[in-house]
């Protein structure tokens, strides 16, 4: 069930349309809001939760700039009032997807999502709505901040654009030898890059380079989210807030030098060593979105 955020747009859509009707005996449509194109049809997904967060994500709308999730711990889609609102809001975020944080242990929360466009206009309607209850508190959430609990928290520390092929990723510890798998969005049109390998760096034990199958925009920001990666300890990494973040690139983004070798082999039909370069040339099938570090 979906929600009218603004009565007096169907009250005068329906005045207009009477009016029009009583003057010439037709009835003229009445002309659609500017913000119906801003709906968002599906209510959001659940990706994952814990005592004290929930990550969502959601369909795209091409008309939005960004989204902001609205929650409580009633519904308003169940609501028997005459206009409900939400009781809070995240700020608004480019992607399709975000973590909401600071919520109550073992509380069920209903969450929806609007669009908003370039103008700020947000649209008309709440998505459709989404029921979650969060885990229960343990002891390591109830003691997390203390030494012990920070101690085993894995989470990205920094992301680097490198040139335009070349991601580093930074850790909060030394990881250990079990694949990381990474996948990288585009935050501006919520689009997946595909990432061809995910390697150790030499330089340090807490971080790994990411290359993408194709090239990175100069100036545009991206998110990173860690799917999969644990430390030398064998702690995983945290999904929600530690393996999430996002980057932008500079202005002056180098370009790789194995991008130019790439084209330079493309226009002579020469082949050329390495996953990405062979599987371009090759016709190989287009790299999935998630990148695995090899060992």
């Amino acid at each position: 069930m979906r929600h009218i955020k603004k009565i007096a747009l169907v009250t005068a859509a329906l005045m207009l349309t009477t009016s029009a009707f009583a003057a010439s005996g037709t009835v003229t449509p009445p002309t659609a809001p500017a913000s119906a194109s801003l709906e968002l049809k599906s209510a959001p997904k659940l990706v994952s939760k814990t005592s004290t967060w929930v990550t969502l994500e959601w369909e795209k709308v091409d008309a939005a700039s960004t989204y902001i999730v609205k929650y409580s711990t009633k519904s308003v889609a169940n609501s028997t009032e005459t206009n409900p609102q939400y009781d809070n809001e995240t700020d608004p975020v480019t992607a399709t997807g975000t973590t909401v944080e600071n919520l109550e242990a073992n509380t069920d929360y209903y969450f929806s999502v609007v669009a908003v466009d370039k103008d700020n206009n947000e649209s008309d309607t709440y998505s459709d709505e989404l029921n979650v209850k969060t885990d229960a508190a343990t002891a390591a959430s109830a003691t997390a901040g203390t030494g012990a609990a920070a101690a085993s928290s894995l989470a990205i520390t920094n992301v680097t654009a490198q040139d335009n092929k070349t991601i580093t990723l930074e850790f909060s510890a030394a990881l250990g030898t079990d694949p990381v798998t990474v996948k990288i969005t585009k935050t501006t049109d919520s689009s997946d890059v595909p990432v061809a390998e995910v390697t150790p760096d030499a330089s340090s034990p807490n971080n790994v380079l990411v290359k993408v199958a194709t090239v990175l925009d100069a100036n545009s920001s991206y998110s990173v989210t860690v799917i999969s990666a644990k430390d030398a300890a064998g702690n995983n990494i945290q999904e929600g807030v530690n393996g999430v973040k996002e980057f932008q690139t500079p202005v002056n983004l180098a370009a790789s030098p194995e991008a130019g070798a790439l084209d330079a082999a493309a226009g002579t039909g020469a082949s050329m060593t390495g996953a990405t370069a062979t599987g371009a040339l090759n016709g190989a099938p287009e790299l999935p979105a998630t990148g695995t570090k090899e060992n």
